[in-house]
């Protein structure tokens, strides 16, 4: 199979160099599979998109897509999803961070499961074994639980990391039916997380978490917002709503 990790980035000079060797060291040990990197950048002016040409030229698997401007994480991705399906004709992709808050030891054992007959993996904070970084101020850590907490409840899921953005995703009958689109993305930030794990679920993915350490941001700055977990419970309501509608033939929006 061809597994493309998506990478998006945005004045990364500093780290996406490394996240990139990083990631060429563990797909040594990723076998029976072609491997790759997919790297988003929203219009770098620090140098970020010539450290990544660089390190195309070193590695063959390295490809770069520059987005025409930054619309926000959600939409970084969905880019780089549609890329890695339609172009890279990628049979799985991973959703990775470029500031090595994902550790890159935790890509093959996603797609170990995949190898296993799992057509979604999580990397999940909130299962045993998984964890949030000691730095997080309580506030912060309260937020992260609660929202997850209420995504699970309020829309029935059976995970408990529902907002965790290292995933897996397999493309056949799965993610090439996801709703990967502008004007379908219920959220163009972090809350994209939520509408794709609830449509994955609904297209009957099979679906497995697996325990993860979530490392602190380097300087301790969180690229996360007080609005972003409003957005995300937002996302949350409005498909709680669709599927009220589906249910009951009401008239809910």
């Amino acid at each position: 199979m061809k597994i493309t990790v998506i990478v998006p980035t945005y004045n990364e000079k500093s780290k996406i160099g490394l996240v990139i060797d990083a990631l060429e060291k563990e797909f040594r040990s990723v076998n029976n599979h072609q491997a790759g990197i997919l790297v988003v950048d929203g219009n770098s002016s620090d140098g970020t998109l010539d450290i990544v040409r660089e390190k195309s030229k070193e590695y063959s698997n390295v490809e770069l897509l520059i987005e025409k401007e930054k619309r926000g994480l959600g939409m970084a991705y969905i880019e780089g999803m549609n890329y890695a399906m339609n172009v890279l004709k990628t049979d799985a992709f991973i959703e990775f961070d470029g500031d090595f808050q994902h550790d890159p030891a935790d890509v093959p054992r996603l797609i170990r499961e995949l190898d296993n007959g799992y057509d979604y993996v999580i990397g999940s904070r909130y299962v045993p074994g998984g964890k949030i970084p000691s730095a997080w101020g309580l506030h912060r850590k309260i937020l992260s639980r609660f929202g997850s907490l209420f995504v699970k409840i309020l829309l029935g899921l059976k995970t408990n990391d529902n907002t965790s953005g290292l995933k897996l995703s397999r493309v056949k009958n799965f993610a090439e039916k996801l709703p990967l689109d502008g004007n379908k993305i219920l959220s163009k930030r972090y809350a994209y997380k939520v509408h794709l794990l609830y449509e994955m679920a609904a297209l009957g993915a099979k679906i497995k978490e697996i325990p993860i350490v979530f490392l602190e941001r380097e300087g301790g700055v969180s690229k996360s917002s007080v609005k972003d977990v409003i957005d995300t419970l937002r996302v949350a309501c409005v498909l709680f709503l669709r599927k009220i509608k589906r249910v009951f033939g009401g008239n809910a929006a």
